[in-house]
């Protein structure tokens, strides 16, 4: 009887750290979601990494903390953008493929 084939190793998430730094005004990021946990927004970033690789080369992941309503959430981010012309443009290839990506402006 043969063995049967052992499942592929899912690739393990590094543990998520929320941003509490203060981000520079005028800063250029794209918010690619908001979650419930930090965790989430973490598996949301591996997601859009295997998705998008080539399209989130050179921009890090950054999770902040955010209440609203009074409830807690958690925003996935992407820095690393020169302007709000560049993160446009990223989001613009993003939602494109069906993804959400919104550019921001730090205030």
């Amino acid at each position: 009887m043969a063995a049967a084939a052992a499942p592929a190793p899912q690739p393990e998430a590094a543990p998520v750290t929320v941003s509490t730094a203060p981000i520079a005004p005028g800063t250029s990021l794209v918010q690619l979601g908001a979650f419930e946990s930090p965790e989430i927004a973490g598996q949301e970033w591996l997601r859009l990494k295997r998705r998008f690789g080539e399209l989130l080369t050179g921009h890090d992941r950054l999770v902040q903390e955010a209440v609203s309503g009074g409830r807690t959430f958690f925003r996935l981010r992407a820095t690393g953008f020169a302007d709000l012309a560049e993160a446009r443009r990223f989001c613009s290839a993003l939602v494109a493929e069906d993804a959400a990506c919104i550019p921001v402006v730090v205030r």
